[in-house]
């Protein structure tokens, strides 16, 4: 597949949807195109990306706001916030409630649900309190020899203070884990360890779930390049060569030597820690005890580059691709068996990450299901944030139906999502959002136009110079303990690949 992929075909009501996007906070999210004409809904967001799992990570929001976003007609909802930093990072998981008749309702019904990856949490059962572990009926279990003290549970529950992790188990044996890992943006040394504990904490349950006979789908932001073809400025650091042919990009037989050396550099022990999950990593050692399978990988190979998910947006790096891939939708081998597309989908934003999903072919795992006892586990938001207690306007429709019921007409059909660059030949005046159009032997959806980043108004004194492009430079703002608040020029463009003419030539002056 070329990098221009995008998602093709209708997919049957066998195959579900995966979908995970760092949306960096559900406020600013819906600022952008196409969701700001979505009056702040997820459930027409979710409408529109038209998944069966969405997972969404950042979404800085508290409990005096979760009324909004923790009540999404057909679906469940299952939401952790941080215990100490209001409006601070946050997880959730929302899983599509199927009627009856669907021939996945029963696959992708929700048995248990947990928050954290320790189990060390507390969920209310009754009128009482106990810890996900503790649970009899609603563990999901794996929580043997985390790497954590366990005569002190201190450690664990620090960890999990930060809402950065649901899990929930379905029927069909799956558990579907939404994360979103540490960066110590901060790079300090407190920041390096908690990422790391972290990490080998969240990776020892998941091999404990799997040991369990226990199928896994870990999805979110990582916060971790796996190899060095994921990373733009590493790309251009190692100055390997690639060719541009026919049928993709080949990459020079020495790039395997030089992609080692990168991932067990001692400076990036967190690829490190990542890889010796992949049962794909090109490091056969790490492969051979590696569990998880890199989605996007399997159907997009490692010919394609420039695969990147997340761009920094005050550098304006996302219009030339600058950027790296740390967001993934990874699965144990049963799964990977049963992918039928994966892909990344850059052109939509609302954040300075994007969507990236996967789909699964659920037919044999539809056969052999886990007892379903029909309650909901009490982490569901609707419980667990007291959403139930509700006015009476809330509680109907505009077509006077109950609402939260799940009992939404559900579209067996899967639309693809596909990016503008596809659908920019269509007949703007004839088409409208969710018409179908045949592309080169493959049925489209047409999606909603994208559009850059706004940039902000920047405040100037004095006359711009000339950078080396001989373009006018823009000023900022020093942030810097040495010199704070002082004014510099710098080159207009964004940052790229050094000698791209359409990159920084990294201009800077004093203002």
């Amino acid at each position: 597949m070329s990098g221009n992929t995008v998602p093709s075909g209708s997919k049957d009501q066998l195959h579900a949807r995966f979908i995970t996007f760092n949306v960096n906070g559900l406020r600013t999210f819906f600022h952008y195109q196409p969701f700001s004409d979505m009056n702040q809904s997820l459930e027409k967001a979710f409408e529109y990306l038209d998944a069966d799992i969405i997972t969404l990570q950042e979404l800085k929001t508290d409990r005096h706001s979760i009324t909004r976003w923790g009540k999404v007609n057909g679906f469940y909802s299952f939401i952790s916030l941080p215990q100490t930093k209001r409006g601070y990072s946050g997880v959730g998981c929302w899983v599509r409630v199927l009627p009856k008749e669907h021939p996945l309702s029963g696959a992708l019904q929700v048995i248990k649900a947990e928050e954290g990856i320790t189990g060390l949490l507390s969920v209310k059962t009754n009128r009482t309190a106990v810890c996900y572990r503790d649970d009899p009926i609603g563990s999901i279990g794996g929580y043997e020899s985390l790497g954590i003290d366990e005569e002190d549970d201190k450690e664990g529950l620090y960890l999990d203070s930060e809402g950065r992790c649901v899990m929930v188990e379905l029927a069909c044996n799956v558990v579907v884990i939404s994360v979103y890992c540490p960066a110590n943006s901060s790079h300090s040394v407190e920041g390096a360890s908690f990422r790391i504990k972290y990490l080998k904490v969240l990776f020892k349950r998941i091999r404990n779930l799997y040991k369990m006979g226990k199928q896994v789908v870990l999805m979110g932001d990582i916060n971790v390049c796996r190899d060095l073809i994921d990373h733009a400025e590493a790309l251009e650091r190692a100055s390997i060569k690639i060719s541009n042919n026919t049928t993709g990009f080949e990459i020079e037989s020495t790039f395997p030597m030089e992609c080692k050396q990168f991932i067990l550099n001692p400076d990036t022990p967190f690829r490190r820690i990542l890889n010796q999950m992949l049962a794909d990593s090109i490091i056969a050692e790490f492969a051979g005890d590696g569990i998880l399978w890199d989605s996007t990988r399997v159907m997009q190979t490692r010919k394609r580059l420039k695969m990147y998910t997340v761009w920094n947006t005050l550098k304006n790096s996302r219009p030339i691709n600058y950027g790296s891939r740390v967001d993934y939708v990874l699965c144990t081998e049963t799964l990977k068996k049963l992918i039928t597309s994966a892909d990344i989908l850059p052109d939509i934003t609302g954040s300075d990450h994007c969507p990236v999903y996967a789909d699964f072919d659920l037919r044999s795992l539809a056969d052999n299901l886990s007892p379903i006892s029909g309650k909901i586990p009490r982490f569901e938001a609707r419980y667990k944030f007291d959403l139930l207690h509700r006015n009476v306007l809330e509680m109907f429709g505009k077509n006077g139906t109950s609402r939260g019921t799940g009992e939404k007409r559900y579209n067996v059909h899967k639309k693809p999502l596909v990016s503008p660059k596809a659908t920019a030949k269509l007949p703007e005046d004839k088409l409208t959002a969710g018409d179908s159009v045949t592309v080169s032997q493959t049925t489209m959806t047409r999606s909603f136009p994208s559009r850059e980043y706004p940039k902000l108004p920047v405040k100037e004194t004095g006359t711009p110079p000339l950078c080396n492009h001989g373009l006018e430079a823009i000023q900022r703002t020093s942030r810097t303990q040495a010199n704070p608040g002082k004014k510099f020029w710098i080159c207009k463009l964004p940052k790229g690949v050094s000698g791209d003419k359409d990159s920084s030539c990294g201009f800077f002056q004093w203002a």
